[in-house]
């Protein structure tokens, strides 16, 4: 085997977009569509939907925003069509629109269906305060019905550590994308001082059983989503020493992989 580089998409690097002092650059999430001809990158506050179709000459076909204005937008954080390629769900940090469902059954004309938006104790108090809650990673489940959320500020809680910003794993009915019902929300205990408990990173079993979530407290959690109206956790799987930013499930849902912010990946065998 000996890959070679067929293309480089290059996104612009608008280097007057700061946030929380720090300037945005980069592309941080890609997707590619089940059938493999367009693939979706999220970037700096913006999404852009490529045709890849003839790999050695990419055009660009879609660019979207997750707010009308685009200085007012956050950077987008995940991206993933669904397994039908007919929606495109996207996840962005620090505006309302922090989960977005596109229509793209014409790639070319992405339409916004619906936003799914994690929930908040005090919404006007966390988007006037640049709390507003991250969606970070987005995921499908394989049969396109439901969409997990992993976000950072469930808003501010108060208790014997004092105050912190509790994060979620969010599941929505997506069978009617224009009007997305959140079925359940499962959040972790906050482990102790400077732990917020923030998620990073979800995916489904292939069979659609499990759902498992990265924490910033380095916990990997599995849950039952056999019923999505209630997410029960059903194991804790230790070894990350810190934030965990990715899972994936093997085809055949036997495995489970986690990454994180220690440097290392970790399988744990799930059956």
């Amino acid at each position: 085997m000996n890959p070679t580089q067929s293309a480089i998409l290059v996104h612009e690097r608008p280097g007057w977009m700061f946030r929380d002092g720090w300037r945005q650059g980069g592309v941080h999430a890609v997707s590619f569509s089940p059938d493999g001809r367009f693939i979706a990158c999220a970037s700096d506050r913006t999404v852009i939907v490529w045709d890849v179709s003839d790999p050695a000459r990419p055009s660009r076909c879609a660019r979207v925003t997750h707010h009308r204005h685009v200085w007012q937008s956050g950077p987008v954080m995940s991206v993933m069509f669904s397994p039908d390629g007919r929606l495109l769900a996207t996840g962005s940090d620090g505006d309302k629109n922090t989960g977005v469902l596109w229509d793209v059954s014409e790639p070319g004309h992405p339409v916004r269906t619906a936003v799914v938006r994690p929930q908040a104790r005090a919404w006007p108090k966390a988007l006037t305060s640049g709390g507003a809650p991250a969606v970070h990673s987005v995921g499908f489940s394989q049969d396109g019905r439901l969409l997990a959320t992993a976000s950072g500020d469930m808003g501010v809680v108060s208790g014997t550590y004092g105050s912190w910003r509790q994060g979620a794993v969010t599941v929505w009915d997506v069978i009617d994308p224009a009007h997305p019902v959140r079925t359940g929300t499962g959040t972790l205990p906050v482990a102790g001082p400077g732990d917020t408990g923030q998620m990073y990173a979800v995916a489904f079993s292939p069979d659609g059983r499990l759902l498992a979530s990265g924490c910033e407290n380095a916990a990997v959690t599995l849950w039952d989503v056999t019923d999505p109206t209630h997410l029960t956790p059903t194991a804790h799987l230790t070894g990350h020493r810190k934030a965990v930013r990715g899972v994936a499930f093997s085809p055949d849902g036997r495995m489970l992989a986690g990454c994180g912010v220690d440097t290392t990946v970790r399988l744990w065998e799930t059956s």
